[in-house]
């Protein structure tokens, strides 16, 4: 799965940048079109489950993956009328969702409340001129990872399953905590988001390795922030770590690699095309392996 954007590349680094990012009626036709296609093909996976549950994620933090799960939902929301979407911010240590929805609170309790029993009820909010629910993370935790590993985030699950046809997560980059792993066992798979001329084969590599050894699904790839142009402008990176911060503590995560504005345009679309022809051969390989277990029950 390939969404394309044709916009300017600017870093994930401010609110300011990412709100720019949601769906809007000023939103590009390419923009919008591109998420339904996306969303066709999410609705047209074989999960046989009722209701169908989608984890959105990164390798590192600064790819997209919030404003993509929110449009994504958005979107969902908007063009499947029979269906009922619910988003769940489950990023308790960097929340971005309740700061990028037009409408939700920012103080506003959350799952963090919930699952700490501070709730009595999940505090679900309806978006403004929308379909679509959202359970914001709330507070930050201090456990953050055990909070969505306990039984009462399980539970949860379940009595909302009764409720919506499809749940989205919002989950922390996969190369930094652990929380997104954690999703698995209450999830049917993932989406990994990656940002053109910014991600990288390693940290995408690492983060399906990782997904892959606990029997993960993984249904696709998003590439965010893709300039049909071929040109793209870029800030200046004062840093490559992702910083989650909560109670006092700091998570980093290096991306190993060196920034999109220090390397020249030879070199770009070198790495562009090994990156893209990585990411393809991943899905040919799996495509293989399920027809060659067809094959073998038949």
């Amino acid at each position: 799965m390939w969404f394309n954007r044709n916009i300017q590349n600017q870093a994930h680094d401010t609110v300011a940048n990412d709100a720019k990012r949601i769906i809007s009626d000023e939103t590009p036709f390419a923009v919008r079109e591109a998420y339904r296609s996306l969303c066709t093909n999410i609705l047209y996976l074989p999960i046989e489950d009722k209701c169908k549950k989608i984890c959105v994620t990164s390798a590192f933090s600064g790819e997209g993956k919030t404003s993509v799960s929110i449009n994504f939902a958005l979107t969902l929301a908007q063009h499947a009328d029979e269906h009922r979407i619910l988003l769940i911010d489950c990023d308790m240590r960097k929340s971005r969702i309740s700061q990028l929805i037009p409408g939700i609170d920012v103080e506003t309790t959350g799952l963090s409340e919930y699952l700490l029993g501070l709730d009595e009820v999940p505090n679900i909010k309806k978006v403004e001129n929308s379909k679509l629910s959202v359970i914001t993370s709330g507070g930050e935790s201090m456990n953050p990872a055990g909070l969505l590993n306990s039984k009462k985030m399980r539970s949860l699950i379940k009595e909302l399953e009764e409720e919506y046809d499809y749940i989205i997560f919002d989950s922390p980059p996969i190369n930094v905590v652990s929380d997104a792993i954690i999703l698995n066992d209450i999830i049917n798979g993932y989406l990994i988001v990656v940002r053109a001329d910014y991600s990288d084969v390693n940290g995408l590599t690492d983060a399906v390795e990782a997904l892959n050894a606990v029997g993960a699904e993984i249904f696709g790839i998003v590439l965010d922030s893709l300039s049909l142009k071929g040109k793209s402008k870029y800030k200046k990176y004062s840093h490559h770590y992702s910083n989650y911060q909560h109670g006092g503590k700091e998570y980093y995560s290096s991306n190993g690699y060196i920034p999109p504005s220090k390397i020249d345009r030879g070199t770009k679309v070198k790495r562009r095309k090994t990156f893209m022809d990585t990411v393809k051969g991943w899905f040919r390989g799996k495509s293989k392996t399920s027809d060659e277990s067809a094959e073998n029950k038949d």
